[in-house]
């Protein structure tokens, strides 16, 4: 059985004798998972002000405004005593309404055409991820994995692209397509189902061609009654997590990274073969 201390143990020995390796694989790591988090994104449209609002402008700003409308369509205004006096006639009022209708016309195509950007944008990004991005990320894992025995070499991050390229884009892209469907439930769920899949990458490093389906039965099964211990694996890093923030991201990059990334690898060592560090 495997304990916090000695997983975090055996990792922080690991990445320290081969610490420049792993730094540099774990500041990799940690550019590629900020990086595929922070696809997604917001905007919004500000609607232009109307004639209305500009009359409503000039009356808050302390002048007096009144509107009167015959059948010719007059408007007399009296601001600060002077009248201005507008006329117009209903054919200009047909020629406005079909002006107003090419506008509301015009803006639906805009909002078409940016839905369809939109929606090219987000399958480039899903594109970029798995097929580029979470290859690297399952390699530095199985780095971190091999380094946990001896001195692993840089060559490790980039496995996927030599074995089982397909197969293993698929694992991962299913993978995270299940959490994200989980996470739809109030969220917690998602977060439970991510515990339970967590030890996807380094089942697919030790076995690429295995199916999908049997990667992420093997990790539910490995992770059961350990999902509550990792998460609490997990919570011992805020301390160091803070004293990064105080020194810039220094000390994330030149220990606290490859610290947790070497002690995740461990994890997976210790539940899936029972070695551990007493």
């Amino acid at each position: 059985m495997w304990t916090r201390k000695s997983v975090k143990q055996k990792g922080k020995s690991a990445f320290q004798l081969n610490f420049w390796k792993c730094v540099l694989v774990a500041l990799i790591l940690s550019a590629i998972v900020g990086a595929s988090n922070g696809f997604s994104s917001g905007g919004g449209y500000t609607v232009p002000a109307t004639s209305r609002n500009i009359f409503e402008n000039v009356t808050d700003s302390g002048s007096d405004v009144d509107t009167d409308v015959d059948t010719d369509v007059d408007f007399n205004i009296d601001v600060d005593g002077t009248d201005i006096d507008f006329n117009i006639e209903p054919d200009f009022l047909d020629d406005n309404d079909e002006l107003v209708g090419f506008a509301i016309g015009s803006f639906i195509v805009l909002m078409i055409i940016v839905g369809i950007i939109s929606l090219i944008i987000a399958a480039f990004a899903l594109a970029v991820r798995y097929l580029l991005m979470t290859p690297f990320e399952y390699g530095c894992r199985k780095f971190f994995r091999k380094n946990l025995d001896e001195p692993a070499k840089l060559s490790n991050i980039v496995y996927v692209f030599d074995s089982h390229y397909k197969n293993i884009v698929k694992t991962a892209f299913l993978r995270d397509l299940f959490i994200w469907l989980w996470s739809l439930l109030f969220v917690i769920p998602g977060i439970i189902k991510s515990y339970e899949y967590r030890l996807v990458p380094y089942i697919v490093s030790e076995n690429p061609m295995i199916n999908y389906k049997d990667a992420l039965a093997e990790s539910k099964k490995l992770m059961k009654g350990n999902k509550w211990k990792t998460f609490v694996l997990d919570l011992s890093f805020i301390g160091w997590d803070l004293l990064s923030l105080f020194t810039m991201g220094m000390l994330e990059i030149f220990f606290v990274g490859p610290y947790k990334a070497s002690t995740e690898a461990a994890l997976y060592e210790s539940i899936k073969y029972g070695i551990d560090v007493k």
